[in-house]
This record gives C-alpha cells, structure tokens and sequence, in this order.
C-alpha cells in the first residue's frame, strides 16, 4: 500500500512538473512557490517565524507589492526570493531532437531568465516601505539543469 502511495505521489509530482515546463503561469509559479518553501522548510526555517510567503508591501507611490518569499535575517533585515521563472524555452530544448532547434530554444532560454532578472530589478523591493533588504534578488531556479545548462551557454549570468 505505502508503495502505491509513494508511486501515485511520484506520478502526481511529475504531472506538476510537467505543467509547470509548459508554461500554464499560474501552475508555474505555484509550483516554484511550493518547491522553495519546501527547500525553507527542509533547512529547518518555519513560516511567519524566519520567512514569510506572499507578504504585502507598499512602495512609496502606495502601490502593493507581494515578493514570493521574504527571509527574516537577524537585525531586523530581510532577504529576497522571487520563486517565478518560464521555463517553455528550456523544456523544448531539452526535448528538441534537432541540434540547431535546440541552440535556438537554449538561447531563448537565456533571453527569458535575462528578462526576468530585468523585471525584478524594476521591481525595486529593496526600497519597499518596511522592507531593510539589499538591493538584490535572488532568483530560484526550481529545475537545476536549467540553471546549468544557461550558465554554461552564457557563463555572464551569474553576474
């Protein structure tokens, strides 16, 4: 029975997994949003304790801000995790059979993490009210052979 069980939890994991590569947004973010708590939870971090998930900030112009994660560091600082991240791009490549498609849709990968990065710098949490942050993001990458293979296509990334 606990086999089953175990296989139909596998089975459902990778039907979210799946979802997630082909670009359904909401799925997508739900499903970066559960696999970072899961890595918070597993380090021994407890919500509301030192992090909280889908807090609400205001910028200074009164609009509502709602970072994916914000940890709670000693001194009364925070850090940030964005959890979103289109991963179409890297899911066709890998499936792609054609070597020049791939490198197009690897390169496409690219631009999209590039945009993202682009977007959460305009985001500017750092200067939310409330919010004692550094003036960065990091950006979790659920599947880490996108993470890999983007930084060996353009090793400028990590910077």
């Amino acid at each position: 029975k606990k086999v089953l069980e175990i296989g139909l939890n596998m089975s459902q994991e990778a039907s979210n997994l799946t979802s997630a590569l082909k670009g359904e947004k909401k799925t997508l973010g739900n499903w970066g949003e559960v696999q970072l708590e899961r890595a918070l939870q597993l380090a021994g971090l407890e919500e509301n304790v030192h992090y909280r998930a889908q807090a609400h900030f205001k910028d200074e112009q009164g609009g509502r801000n709602y970072p994916d994660f914000v940890l709670n560091l000693p001194d009364e600082k925070h850090l940030i995790i964005d959890s979103k991240m289109s991963l179409v791009a890297y899911e066709s490549a890998v499936n792609s059979e054609d070597d020049f498609e791939r490198e197009r849709l690897l390169k496409e990968h690219i631009s999209a993490l590039k945009s993202h990065i682009n977007d959460l710098h305009k985001k500017d949490y750092s200067n939310l009210i409330g919010m004692c942050s550094p003036n960065f993001v990091l950006m979790f990458i659920a599947v880490e052979p996108a993470y890999i293979e983007a930084l060996k296509a353009d090793p400028a990334l990590f910077n």
